[in-house]
């Protein structure tokens, strides 16, 4: 089925799944139908996730190979040409080192050697040695964002900003909202009023994942895709790492979290969610920054929201029919981010506003360091990768409001 013909099922199954909630109270048979129905409509979303995915993976690969054909001057076939050269020696390396590698290969991995070397000699202290993270093709680089991007799908929504450089970024801010113009006389003097401008850095922290142990009887085997092995097990040790970091890293010493980032909007009304809890979180946000604003929530989240109706009986959650657009909840997309918190008293369960005003920074590209020597013992050969990664919420204003429970936390 194409991926239109199960956001249809999906939809046919939320809508038989909701009349079922349409009487005063629900049976235990109904309760269990209602739940298997809503189970069912989680794991085609889950396929529906996957099918858009790749074919979003395929789309934004092929952008990269062609804005680096345009800044190197070169068509996209001899682009995307040389980095299945470069991959190709990667992979090589990957498996033998560098002294695995013929002739021509090792002058390949020699030039990516050298233009690495090159663009940190204005960066003391963050370059690498021979461990190998230079010889890391531009194409292995893109394919693990969109992997991270795949774990995380937060980051789509953020802004990214990409920095050679790991130094503190200074960022400016200002919140001139309530600035106003006047009605002045003729010939009569007009004010002053400052403009009132504030600055926060954005930090680069260094991230590394534990080693990758790949035994050598897995080198043998030439049907094994190492470079996509590699590739995963990296992107899934950063993209849990930054799914929480991103979300509710407290700043101070790791990025601030988006959550941590944003104001304290309304309390709900009670325990439990009501309609009049989102018209509250709506509102809170002032109506300059509501422009492609997003709810943001976990998974259990979502769950309790299929069951919410308006104060006249409509559902307030509507899936989505259409390739590549989110289900809806009151009229804003929905993100499913596993590392908010559940609902609970005195929880942030919910988040709402523009999330493209939370900054996730990345400096240069993620590397690889191939330890020939350190599990030889073990007939094994480790692999680990590191990378600079920040995030923050650099604004005077408040674009980002979210729900507070009612209660008190472990109350």
């Amino acid at each position: 089925m194409t991926s239109k013909e199960l956001r249809a099922k999906r939809a046919k199954l939320i809508e038989d799944a909701r009349a079922l909630t349409s009487a005063e109270s629900m049976t235990a048979e109904q309760v269990t139908q209602f739940d298997a129905m809503m189970a069912e409509a989680s794991q085609i979303m889950a396929q529906i996730t996957r099918m858009e995915q790749a074919d979003n993976a395929a789309k934004t690969l092929a952008e990269g190979i062609a804005a680096r054909a345009e800044e190197g001057g070169v068509s996209p076939d001899q682009q995307e040409s040389e980095e299945r050269q470069q991959e190709r020696v990667f992979v090589a390396w990957l498996r033998g080192g560098i002294d695995a590698l013929n002739t021509e290969d090792r002058t390949i991995a020699m030039q990516r050697v050298q233009a690495y070397q090159a663009s940190f000699q204005n960066d003391m202290g963050t370059g690498t040695g021979p461990g190998g993270g230079y010889l890391v093709p531009p194409a292995f680089s893109g394919q693990l964002l969109v992997a991270l991007k795949e774990y995380f799908t937060a980051l789509n929504l953020f802004d990214m900003i990409e920095t050679t450089s790991g130094a503190d970024l200074p960022w400016p801010t200002n919140d001139d909202t309530a600035r106003r113009a006047k009605i002045i006389g003729e010939n009569q003097q007009i004010s002053k009023g400052d403009m009132n401008f504030g600055q926060v850095s954005l930090k680069a922290f260094l991230y590394a994942t534990d080693a990758i142990l790949v035994p050598w009887t897995l080198f043998q085997d030439s049907f094994m895709d190492l470079d996509g092995f590699i590739r995963n097990a990296i992107a899934t040790a950063f993209g849990r790492t930054l799914a929480d970091d991103l979300t509710t890293g407290t700043g101070v010493g790791m990025p601030q979290g988006v959550l941590t980032g944003a104001a304290a909007g309304p309390t709900s009304k009670a325990a439990d969610l009501v309609y009049d809890d989102f018209v509250e979180l709506i509102h809170s946000v002032d109506r300059a920054y509501r422009t492609g604003a997003t709810f943001m929530m976990n998974d259990n989240t979502t769950k309790a929201l299929h069951l919410l109706k308006d104060q006249i009986g409509r559902p307030l959650w509507v899936p989505s029919l259409v390739t590549g657009m989110p289900d809806t909840f009151a009229g804003y997309p929905v993100t499913v981010n596993e590392s908010m918190p559940d609902i609970a008293a005195g929880a942030t369960p919910i988040l709402f506003g523009n999330l493209k005003n939370y900054k996730f920074r990345m400096v240069k590209q993620v590397s690889v360091v191939r330890l020939n020597e350190r599990y030889a013992d073990y007939l094994q050969t480790g692999y680990f990768g590191y990378a600079r990664f920040g995030g923050g919420l650099p604004t005077a204003a408040a674009p980002l409001k979210k729900l507070v429970m009612a209660g008190k936390a472990g109350g």
